[in-house]
């Protein structure tokens, strides 16, 4: 788990799932503004409740400094993991954001614009790539070692979940790149994902606002949410990230 600190004084800390990392390191690569960062790995988002008590966990290890007053989470909803979470001495500061996924594009309305051209769009980036999670070449055989871990030699259990994710990827027809930062290699294993699959491909050129503004501290509502201490993050009815006693 990189951790790594910047050379100035303090005033807010960052939690990110890795997914961001390229994007991040090359956002703060001249001059980190953040005190320091630590990034979480994107595996914690198969298990909400794991995710929740990690996050939960860094968040008060960063608190501990009292020169931190603010913690950023490069984080979106991400199907509820990080409802809940709270820090008793720091604020909190997140984007309003279904998900990665709507961070990298720019916010919700362009996630949702791209679903509704053609809802069996599955989108790849960078930190997506990296770690050979995605639908493709490399997925079953990520798959095959994680449930081997789980279930031992119980072949039976292991083909019928995998089975369940070929599955849950059969509505799936387009491959969509979202490009940030220049990663050639990233962007050719996506095309090489779409060919492998028989899928369309497509390229998105991403938008690096909404993480700019979440790293230079420009935290202005509604794009984002500010959780004051000893509050927690809740959702209303609409989605929206809100601010709960």
């Amino acid at each position: 788990m990189p951790d790594t600190t910047a050379e100035k004084s303090p005033w807010y800390a960052l939690v990110a799932c890795d997914v961001f990392q390229e994007e991040l390191e090359y956002l703060g690569a001249r001059d980190p503004p953040w005190a320091c960062i630590r990034y979480l790995e994107m595996g914690l988002h198969d298990d909400p409740d794991r995710l929740r008590r990690t996050v939960e966990g860094v968040i008060a290890e960063l608190a501990a400094d009292p020169a931190v007053t603010h913690i950023a989470l490069a984080y979106g909803r991400c199907g509820n993991g990080l409802l809940g979470v709270r820090s008793d001495r720091c604020h909190l500061v997140l984007p309003q954001a279904h998900d990665c996924i709507s961070v990298m594009l720019g916010g919700r309305s362009r996630h949702d614009a791209v679903l509704k051209e053609n809802p069996g769009t599955y989108f790849y980036s960078p930190g997506w790539v990296r770690e050979k999670r995605v639908p493709g070449p490399d997925r079953e055989r990520h798959l095959r070692e994680l449930y081997g871990e789980r279930f031992g030699d119980d072949e039976e259990m292991m083909e019928e979940l995998i089975d369940a994710d070929r599955e849950a990827f059969a509505h799936h027809n387009c491959a969509a790149y979202i490009s940030i930062i220049d990663r050639p290699a990233a962007k050719r294993y996506c095309r090489d994902c779409a060919a492998h699959l028989g899928w369309a491909y497509r390229e998105l050129e991403g938008d690096p606002t909404f993480l700019e503004d979440l790293v230079r501290g420009r935290w202005a509502s509604p794009r984002f949410l500010v959780v004051p201490p000893g509050q927690r993050i809740g959702a209303d009815s609409s989605g929206n990230l809100i601010a709960v006693p």
